[in-house]
């Protein structure tokens, strides 16, 4: 399915309890975890070499190549791996699981997408093109966080 033929809904999930995958261990995958860790700390990353940034996280680091067994457990996974068979194993793995699957480079295999978040306390703001323009996305988003940074200071 071609991403213009899908349609993503947004929306916001509990993680409370729920166990996340990140499979890469790259800049990518270090990406998804800053965001990640303004809303839970239940996250484990999968990879046989990992960025030495992660050691700095409180992230469960496993070294290790992707297996698809690997996913058991598992609630939500983001397939980060610079390898696009690797990404669309792990996405058709997560699919026959029925859990649902963020491909970071390829939003036509993905069950869900992530938006452009900005959070400042318990409020959040997400921005989100439907997978089309993501650079876009994160300027919206930018745009948002500076107004909201500028202009609503006194609503705290």
């Amino acid at each position: 399915m071609k991403i213009k033929d899908k349609i993503f809904l947004p929306l916001s999930i509990d993680v409370s309890g729920l166990k996340i995958l990140i499979v890469g261990g790259g800049r990518v995958a270090l990406h998804k975890i800053k965001t990640l860790l303004l809303f839970t700390e239940s996250i484990t990353v999968l990879a046989a070499v990992h960025d030495q940034a992660f050691t700095a996280t409180t992230v469960t680091l496993l070294r290790k190549k992707f297996e698809p067994d690997d996913l058991d457990g598992f609630g939500l996974v983001y397939a980060c791996t610079n390898d696009r068979d690797t990404n669309r194993m792990i996405a058709e793995s997560a699919a026959e699981r029925h859990i649902l699957c963020n491909v970071a480079d390829d939003p036509e295999l993905s069950g869900f997408i992530s938006p452009a978040v900005y959070k400042k306390d318990d409020m959040s703001v997400s921005v989100s093109s439907g997978g089309a323009d993501v650079k876009k996305s994160v300027k919206w988003r930018n745009r948002i966080r500076e107004i909201i940074e500028d202009d609503f200071s006194e609503w705290d």
